[in-house]
């Protein structure tokens, strides 16, 4: 199963959980692509049966260059025609997003605004979303931020526990895809 790792990251909390995909994946099935996305990135999604797509929350929403990414990679779908009225699932394509939060003030739900905004992207790519992963992360150089929010201190989040939660996440999504590899 052809599988993407595609996300951006600010201050490392988002490419520390890409990696840990990364490396849970590749020990499972050998290998999986991971970008960051850059301004000159070109990544064709339908090329591949597994998204795996994140962002850090920045005002509710995933980064502005992971945005501007994404809706220019649909402009160009839709423009060729391969975006189909009602976005039919694709069968074996399979999406899953994550983020990582500060939630300086209401915590988790920060998060799901940005993962909701992956998922309609990757729905309207034909995958069959199967999660949205919210892990918590600390602001860089902003103590005052991780300390005193609903989550109680963050500064050294995502930890070991978040990431060993996330390559368990990993390992049983992986297993339950195993029927659908080639």
């Amino acid at each position: 199963m052809k599988t993407l790792i595609f996300y951006d990251s600010i201050g490392g909390n988002t490419e520390r959980v890409a990696q840990a995909i990364h490396e849970t994946v590749a020990a499972a099935w050998g290998d999986a692509d991971i970008v960051k996305v850059r301004k000159e990135t070109a990544v064709d999604f339908t090329d591949y049966d597994l998204i795996l797509i994140g962002s850090p929350v920045i005002d509710w929403l995933p980064t502005k260059k992971l945005m501007d990414h994404v809706m220019g990679f649909m402009k160009s779908e839709n423009a060729s025609g391969r975006i189909r009225p009602s976005s039919p699932i694709v069968p074996g394509r399979f999406g899953v997003c994550f983020g990582t939060f500060g939630g300086p003030h209401i915590g988790r739900t920060e998060a799901v605004p940005m993962t909701a905004w992956l998922r309609a992207f990757l729905e309207h790519l034909g995958c069959l979303v199967l999660h949205a992963w919210h892990v918590p992360g600390a602001f860089q150089n902003r103590d005052e931020l991780n300390r005193y929010g609903r989550l109680g201190d963050i500064r050294h989040r995502p930890d070991e526990a978040d990431l060993a939660d996330i390559r368990n996440r990993v390992a049983g999504l992986l297993a339950s895809l195993e029927a659908f590899r080639q």
